[in-house]
């Protein structure tokens, strides 16, 4: 039986997508966004979420709202908060939340947040690869499709748990995957976030101006993607495979590919030509342009808390941490050129 209510605590780009494709395709489930400001009032003055992707726009008809009183008798929570509000979070709406199947869908590593404060056989952790954004208050779009995974926190969790967390995702038409190796699967996506990351100090399109510029793809995200791959071995931590994404193993081949001639013009040409996909729009993007914290302390700055608890360094996670926080102390986001991290990377290598 499909759940009679599921609630979406953090409903901002990715929250509000699943929640909208799902009560789209579900009418007779109740669906309750749980988000804030702007976003929360256009949603409660319209009662709907605009969903734009490549179906068109959607106008879906949902309940928005923004205290744990709305959780009440979910039968599945979808939580998409910021990384850093997981913790206050998971703890304010413990109660409201219950029994419910919780699916995480967050950047970095957060379950161990979670249990804290919930049933620990009823959390299930995932990661995503779509792109969403939250374009203007009410309204989201999904950039990239992408897959998503899901997993058992632990074996206390029951496979009919996973089963009830795959079954409410996949009801919202995005593909859906479940792995017993859940961790090696986040911490795949979470080394391509660190590169992702420092294309956004400078305001630079990852794909087609990121890597696609030799200097910045040999002294900056190649270097990152060797740091954190050397991080996680030093920490005992085996990535996993998703289908239809990458790996960061198979990604830096490619980069190295990248350098030669032919390689890389017919890569650009792609990615610049009419049949290119819309950019990555990275959620730390769109905090430092909202002045609100970002993630950054739990993408790169997990490689350096990693590395640190497994006796290694990780220099470049730490730069892009530090000049992150420096656009952050500006009242407007000031960004870097790629010059500038270019630079700062360089500079490490003589350190």
């Amino acid at each position: 039986m499909f759940p009679k209510k599921i609630s979406v605590i953090g409903a901002g780009a990715i929250g509000a997508m699943f929640g909208g494709l799902i009560k789209h395709h579900h009418p007779s489930t109740e669906v309750v966004l749980i988000a804030r400001g702007k976003h929360l009032r256009a949603m409660q003055e319209r009662r709907a979420v605009e969903i734009r992707g490549k179906w068109g726009h959607r106008l879906v008809p949902i309940t928005a709202a923004s205290s744990p009183d709305a959780v009440v008798d979910s039968d599945v929570v979808i939580f998409t908060v910021k990384t850093q509000d997981t913790d206050r979070v998971a703890k304010e709406y413990a109660g409201a939340i219950g029994d419910a199947v919780v699916v995480s869908l967050q950047n970095g590593i957060n379950q161990h947040l979670l249990t804290r404060h919930l049933h620990p056989d009823r959390v299930v952790a995932g990661m995503t690869s779509t792109n969403m954004a939250l374009i203007e208050p009410g309204v989201v779009q999904c950039n990239r499709g992408g897959i998503s995974v899901i997993g058992p926190t632990s074996k206390q969790v029951a496979a009919s748990t996973v089963e009830v967390a795959r079954r409410t995702l996949a009801a919202s038409g995005l593909p859906i995957e479940v792995s017993e190796s859940i961790l090696g699967i986040q911490y795949n996506k979470l080394l391509f976030n660190t590169m992702g990351y420092a294309s956004v100090v400078s305001s630079t399109d990852l794909l087609r101006d990121g890597i696609m510029t030799r200097s910045w793809r040999n002294e900056v995200a190649l270097p990152l993607l060797s740091e954190g791959l050397h991080v996680l071995q030093s920490a005992g931590i085996l990535l996993e495979r998703v289908s239809g994404m990458s790996d960061v193993y198979r990604f830096r081949n490619f980069l190295r590919v990248l350098n030669l001639p032919t390689a890389n013009t017919l890569a650009n040409a792609t990615l610049r030509g009419p049949l290119s996909l819309p950019g990555i729009v990275f959620s730390v993007y769109q905090d430092l342009m909202r002045r609100r914290p970002t993630e950054i302390d739990y993408v790169n700055g997990e490689m350096v808390r990693l590395a640190k608890e497994s006796g290694t360094e990780a220099p470049r996670n730490s730069k892009i941490v530090q000049m992150t926080k420096n656009i952050e102390s500006h009242d407007q986001p000031k960004f870097f050129s790629k010059e500038d991290v270019i630079s700062e990377f360089r500079q490490l290598q003589c350190d």
